[in-house]
């Protein structure tokens, strides 16, 4: 969880930064204005600029810091290495603007990659899902914590892949590791069938990529009442995780049978992203 909080606070830090940035040249067309708006905006852009050089440099350091938090590799071809790339750039252009100063060409640069700049941070946001920030820190089982259920009568006419084991009566907790350790879940037995599977916690990053198997594994898994069901394309370290501790907390209601065997996480596939 440090870790997801390290790469989101880094990453809205750049946010900030880059706004702060961009404020700079909004102010400056601002400040036209006569009148003591004008003048307090003009002042607000002199502060700025004087300390545009450091607000710079800090936006590539939380940017490379929040690089290497995310579930993604730095030096891999993604949205976010592509901006934090265009930062390094502008960060150059700004530098070697003497080079242009007879011709002015250095600020048409400058401009047409800060355009840029603004166009890929805008793009990664969306693209990882930082809009949901709030849901990943604090609420994140706030949007999927609600039980899936299902009527036992919806499920009364499926061959239940249970059949043969026995479990007792209750509700059972099971804990695995998905994309990160600690997914946790809390599954209902009744009457033999499983009618309600919760995920209550996890640390799995990224919501695009978890949003899935949070949603379809426990429907899956409900309707055909075993474990044995097929992971999300895309999530599947999530998908195994919730798999595995829907296992374990069955493990725990058992009476007599036997459960299928926990999936293996992928070994291969690396931790830059899940595997696809």
């Amino acid at each position: 969880m440090m870790n997801l909080w390290i790469n989101m606070s880094f990453a809205w830090i750049s946010v900030l930064l880059t706004v702060l940035l961009c404020m700079i040249y909004v102010l400056r067309i601002a400040s036209r204005n006569r009148g003591k708006v004008g003048e307090s905006l003009g002042r607000l852009n002199k502060s700025l600029r004087k300390h545009h050089k450091w607000i710079g440099m800090l936006l590539i350091l939380t940017g490379l810091i929040h690089g290497l938090f995310s579930t993604q590799k730095v030096w891999s071809i993604n949205v976010g290495t592509i901006c934090w790339v265009v930062s390094i750039l502008l960060g150059i252009n700004w530098m070697v603007r003497r080079h242009f100063s007879k011709s002015g060409g250095w600020i048409l640069y400058h401009r047409l990659l800060t355009i840029l700049f603004i166009g890929t941070i805008v793009w990664h946001v969306i693209d990882v899902g930082g809009t949901q920030a709030y849901n990943l820190l604090f609420g994140q089982s706030a949007k999927y914590t609600d039980s899936v259920q299902i009527e036992p009568s919806a499920i009364s006419g499926l061959e239940s892949q249970l059949e043969g084991r026995q479990f007792k009566d209750g509700v059972f907790t099971g804990e695995a590791t998905g994309f990160r350790p600690g997914l946790k879940v809390s599954v209902e037995i009744t009457d033999n069938e499983i009618v309600s599977i919760q995920v209550t916690d996890h640390n799995e990053v990224n919501f695009r990529f978890y949003a899935g198997p949070i949603q379809e594994i426990p429907q899956e898994i409900i309707e055909a009442q075993s474990t044995d069901v097929d992971t999300v394309s895309g999530a599947t370290f999530t998908s195994i995780g919730i798999i595995n501790a829907v296992n374990d907390a069955l493990s725990k209601a058992l009476i007599r049978g036997e459960l299928p065997q926990n999936l293996e996480l992928p070994q291969n596939s690396g931790r830059g992203g899940h595997a696809h």
